[in-house]
């Protein structure tokens, strides 16, 4: 279903488009009511060989689990993925998203602003090179 939504967008637009941002894996409708892990590593790979296939990066949001929020650091890691450890090995480069401010207090200024609410971190993974 998606694979074909981004195959009619790129030939509705040819070569205008530069990236693909499917905003997020896991509202992506299943095929079938089989297992939740292999359904989403199914997709994960046809997104993986539409990047492959017409040469343009996509940007595929996916949720995390809850993992984080037993340990001391809560930066996510590749272990929380939702519902597939298969997204990490299909995807060139993983990139979350942290937000310090939603597990630490920080004091406002004057005008309640605070710059840790602010302040986005990026975690990028890549994976090794195959040997």
């Amino acid at each position: 279903m998606i694979a074909s939504a981004v195959r009619r967008a790129i030939a509705e637009f040819g070569g205008s488009i530069g990236a693909v941002f499917i905003d997020y894996l896991q509202q992506i409708p299943l095929e079938s009511g089989g297992n939740m892990a292999f359904e989403v590593g199914k997709i994960t790979r046809q997104i993986r060989d539409i990047a492959k296939s017409h040469k343009i990066p996509v940007f595929l949001g996916c949720q995390i689990n809850r993992g984080n929020q037993t340990t001391a650091d809560k930066r996510p890691n590749r272990h929380l993925l939702r519902n597939s450890g298969e997204i990490f090995e299909v995807c060139d480069q993983l990139i979350m998203l942290y937000r310090d401010a939603v597990y630490t207090k920080d004091p406002s200024d004057a005008f309640g602003n605070s710059k840790r609410e602010r302040t986005i971190e990026l975690i990028a993974l890549e994976k090794p090179p195959l040997r």
